[in-house]
């Protein structure tokens, strides 16, 4: 009999939803990371809704809509994804140029 393992979700805290290739980087990223790792993304509801959608249409036609929420409000994240490095001296934010170095940085947080 096999026995099933109960993973916690690891959240993100991804960049404010700007139009933005960090927000697309974000989402990409989760290809790459396990399934328990979960992004919210913030301020939705002051971003460009035709940005708002796009990214809506991303999330389901990648279904992906298990793995990203949006939320006005986060408590405790386990990561925080930034728009630009150098921002944070804090070792729980990340940032990359790409979403490979998302994930990267986002699965060295996990391990400290």
């Amino acid at each position: 009999m096999a026995t099933s393992q109960q993973t916690n979700d690891f959240t993100i805290l991804g960049p404010t939803m700007a139009a933005s290739d960090t927000v697309l980087n974000a989402i990409y990223s989760l290809y790459f990371l396990p399934d328990n790792y979960k992004l919210i993304l913030t301020g939705s509801k002051d971003t460009d809704q035709s940005f708002y959608n796009q990214i809506i249409t991303l999330v389901k036609s990648h279904d992906l809509a298990h793995r990203v929420a949006f939320k006005e409000h986060v408590n405790n994240p386990s990561a925080i994804i930034l728009p630009n490095a150098g921002k944070s001296r804090s070792r729980y934010t990340v940032s990359g140029d790409s979403p490979e170095a998302l994930a990267s940085a986002i699965l060295h947080v996990s391990r400290i």
